[in-house]
């Protein structure tokens, strides 16, 4: 995929030209992810994108950085998105349930 990007700033106006960029953002995710971006929240603060929202993989958070630097740049993007932790709780929880006999 290549993508121009393009230039924008708050004082300029320049709303065709977010809109597009967000569009560009989200079209990439929605294609390239691993994972449903259903739940991504896109918007724009000055003359940074920001995507919030959760995803339902560890990594998630990363990968739509990435993405999002590449098309933006890395001076442009604010990511906070959640994803679950892989600290092993739900595991130890179903071997204690096994233990129990509850499983």
């Amino acid at each position: 995929m290549i993508f121009i990007r393009p230039e924008f700033d708050c004082r300029g106006g320049g709303g065709a030209d977010v809109s597009g960029l967000i569009a560009s953002i989200k079209y990439a995710l929605a294609s390239e992810a691993p994972f449903d971006t259903q739940n991504l929240c896109f918007r724009v603060l000055g003359t940074s994108v920001v995507i919030e929202g959760q995803v339902s993989h560890s990594s998630g958070d990363d990968f739509v950085r990435r993405i999002a630097e590449d098309i933006a740049g890395a001076d442009r993007v604010l990511v906070r998105v959640g994803c679950p932790r892989s600290n092993g709780l739900s595991m130890i929880g179903e071997s204690i349930r096994k233990e129990n006999g509850d499983a």
